[in-house]
């Protein structure tokens, strides 16, 4: 009886040394591998404004086409800030909004990048000018995933902050 004790008082001592020296391994570990993790998230971060960029350069109605075709999700879709929703190829169908897209130019500020494995969230703040006169600001959130090497547009979300002026009309009244 014992000698059982002691077998298991040495097998459970064992396993508390051998546990603390994982923990202590993985510790250290860690700490390197965190490093490494966040360079990489940094260069992530990087390729992903480069991202932002050509999406935004491209969602126009001379170019949209093209860059839909390979660059956006087959599930994309978009709320805009005038709260219409959208999906690729409504976008694509609605020419006025690209051509309006195309006439503005635009101020970007604010702007934050997440990276959460293969999803990276983008948000900020855009002001709109139309020949320098100011048109609006919208809180924005651009969604792109990582398929295999390639970053897909998914989603963009638009919301008018409350010191805009009304909202454009992109619908032909009826």
């Amino acid at each position: 009886m014992k000698r059982n004790i002691l077998k298991i008082s040495v097998l459970c001592f064992s396993l508390v040394v051998i546990s603390c020296k994982q923990k202590t391994t993985e510790a250290k570990l860690g700490i390197d591998n965190s490093e490494q993790i966040a360079d990489e998230i940094e260069v992530t971060k990087k390729e992903l404004q480069g991202v932002f960029v050509k999406m935004w350069d491209n969602v126009t109605l001379t170019k949209a086409s093209k860059y839909f075709k390979t660059d956006v999700s087959d599930t994309f879709f978009t709320i805009n800030a005038d709260g219409i929703v959208q999906n690729k190829t409504e976008v694509l169908a609605d020419s006025k909004r690209l051509e309006m897209l195309e006439m503005l130019d635009f101020k970007f500020f604010d702007q934050q990048i997440k990276v959460f494995d293969k999803v990276g969230i983008i948000t900020g703040r855009i002001e709109a000018f139309s020949d320098e006169a100011y048109v609006g600001e919208v809180f924005y959130t651009a969604i792109f995933v990582k398929y295999g090497d390639t970053w897909k547009y998914e989603n963009w979300q638009g919301t008018w902050s409350r010191d805009s002026p009304p909202p454009p009309a992109f619908t032909e009244e009826k």
